[in-house]
């Protein structure tokens, strides 16, 4: 059976393969920002749930997508486009091996935006989204 970390990480591998299908100028990594043009995203404070008699649940997972590029144009059109393309899907990801969980909805908490500039003259950009999965708990 699943814990609830691994199903976490579960659920965050499976953003992070929707955000990369998406085509950006670098792979998405879970972690902090690397040298070099990169993208990360991690689990973010998240804190509401839904639990139902049975201890089924909503669990609302936020995770916060980082950034940088020595082009802001490249930048923003990369994080704009993973935000539209995961905000506006009609269907989500789902344990295809346990079927414990699926992704319900993915919504904007705060859209793409410049957070500095390094001094090699990179751009920082951030954003946060909120991922509403189902869990069927252990």
């Amino acid at each position: 059976m699943s814990s609830s970390i691994s199903v976490i990480n579960e659920v965050m591998d499976a953003v992070i393969a929707l955000m990369n299908a998406t085509t950006p100028f670098a792979t998405v990594t879970r972690g902090a920002l690397t040298t070099g043009n990169s993208l990360t995203a991690e689990v973010a404070p998240s804190s509401y749930n839904a639990v139902f008699m049975d201890k089924n649940s909503y669990i609302f997972l936020d995770v916060t997508m980082n950034g940088k590029h020595h082009s802001l144009k490249t930048l923003s059109e990369a994080m704009n486009k993973i935000h539209s393309t995961l905000t506006r899907a009609k269907s989500y990801t789902a344990d295809t091996t346990n079927h414990r969980w699926q992704i319900v909805d993915i919504t904007n908490k705060t859209l793409p935006q410049i957070i500095g500039r390094e001094d090699n003259q990179d751009w920082l950009m951030a954003s946060s989204l909120s991922v509403k999965f189902y869990w069927e708990g252990d």
